[in-house]
């Protein structure tokens, strides 16, 4: 199929919205065609580009006033070819709305005899330009990429005092020329140097400019200065690339200054900038002591110490011997504490459950005369619960009621006993 075709004999319909067709008649003979795609750049070899997404209009017209048969034929990318928009006249135009991809092509407008236009549809790059540094020996390779845009942009690499243009530029893979590789010496590079790559594209046409940076680090690392283990037992010790950019190489270092490699006795990994060394089957006379953690990038060495050391006792286990013991110890003292006070919190409950009542009868005629002579007859009956409070303890004692005549005049007293 054609570009945007939904079968023979009709014109281009993916991201066609609207199509015109127009022929004109004339009188006049002649052989000559001019084929018109506007709006549309012509390149050296005659090829002509239009942009993704824009509005393109194709005319075909001969200088004859003839009447003849005008075609319009296509032929896609795949090498197939289409017949489509047969006029009589001496003229031919349709429109494409929203070219896309699939519009590309070989486009061929013949009668007697035929002209054909190649047309390419550019697209600018998705999004900003990507950065990012990579080291190799004693040289920086900076790697600018910008992808997914038809034809493949092109890069100015710089800093501070230079520009590296086409000149000065190392391409990667085959097929990957959407990405610039800038190859810079070492020696020519220090801490916190700034490059930058700009981008360009004949389809971009926003304002912002399509660059991206990359900042130039010394490494430094970073680790646990001590680690301890127990003897027989794996110790892996860790050290990870703080800073660094390129990204660092971390190296492992024996006091002897050999470097460690990955045996039967060490494991060596490395994930991104962390590096992790694994000690299996520990020694305390064979593996305590110093190892080094070796941060290297073409802008600097960083080295850091980390000291290994072994205990021979299980401390663990004795911790919780002294734990257990202790929460014996805390259970007798409470238990002994209760047993001793037992009767405070029994005669306490009892004291709560038990009451005290109290009852008065008086009997007066005048409680104005008896509060003068005090010579009205009083009767008093109480019974009453004492309680009283000794050490703590309280007792509870049942007492009789009594009649009080302690306050009768005296001369009834005596009349009463005699």
């Amino acid at each position: 199929m054609g570009p945007g075709r939904t079968g023979p004999g009709h014109l281009p319909a993916a991201a066609v919205l609207g199509l015109t067709l127009c022929a004109l008649l004339g009188a006049v003979d002649a052989e000559e065609f001019t084929i018109t795609i506007t709006p549309g750049e012509t390149l050296p070899n005659g090829t002509i580009y239009v942009i993704k997404h824009s509005k393109v209009s194709f005319n075909c017209s001969r200088s004859s006033q003839q009447k003849s048969n005008i075609s319009w034929n296509y032929i896609g990318p795949d090498s197939r070819q289409e017949t489509f928009a047969n006029v009589e006249g001496t003229y031919s135009e349709f429109t494409l709305f929203n070219v896309g991809s699939d519009n590309q092509g070989n486009y061929t407008c013949s009668t007697n005899g035929s002209v054909t236009k190649e047309v390419l549809v550019y697209h600018p790059p998705e999004g900003p330009p990507l950065c990012h540094a990579e080291s190799s020996d004693n040289d920086v390779h900076l790697f600018c990429s910008w992808t997914e845009g038809y034809p493949h942009p092109t890069f100015v690499w710089s800093n501070a005092t230079w520009n590296f243009g086409s000149d000065d530029q190392t391409h990667g893979q085959p097929g990957l020329n959407d990405t610039m590789v800038l190859q810079v010496k070492g020696s020519e590079t220090h801490d916190g140097q700034i490059f930058k790559c700009v981008g360009s594209h004949v389809a971009y046409e926003q304002r912002m400019e399509p660059s991206c940076s990359l900042l130039l680090k010394a490494p430094l690392p970073e680790t646990q200065p001590l680690v301890t283990g127990f003897e027989g037992k794996n110790i892996t010790l860790t050290c990870r690339a703080k800073e660094g950019n390129p990204p660092p190489k971390l190296t492992w270092i024996r006091n002897n200054k050999t470097e460690i490699f990955t045996n039967r006795k060490y494991i060596v990994l490395q994930e991104g900038i962390t590096s992790l060394l694994t000690i299996q089957r520990t020694f305390k006379a064979q593996d305590e002591g110093r190892y080094i953690c070796k941060c290297e990038n073409p802008l600097g060495i960083k080295e850091i110490e980390i000291w290994v050391s072994f205990n021979n006792k299980n401390i663990s286990g004795l911790v919780g011997v002294i734990a257990v013991l202790a929460l014996l110890c805390i259970a007798a003292i409470l238990g002994i504490f209760l047993y001793r006070h037992r009767n405070l919190f029994i005669t306490r409950r009892r004291f709560w459950q038990s009451g005290s009542n109290v009852f008065t009868l008086v009997d007066s005629e005048e409680e104005e005369e008896f509060a003068d002579e005090g010579s009205s007859g009083i009767t008093s009956v109480v019974n009453h619960q004492s309680a009283e409070s000794m050490n703590g303890h309280v007792f509870v004692e049942d007492t009789p009621p009594k009649i009080y005549n302690d306050r009768l005049p005296s001369e009834e007293r005596n009349e009463t006993d005699v």
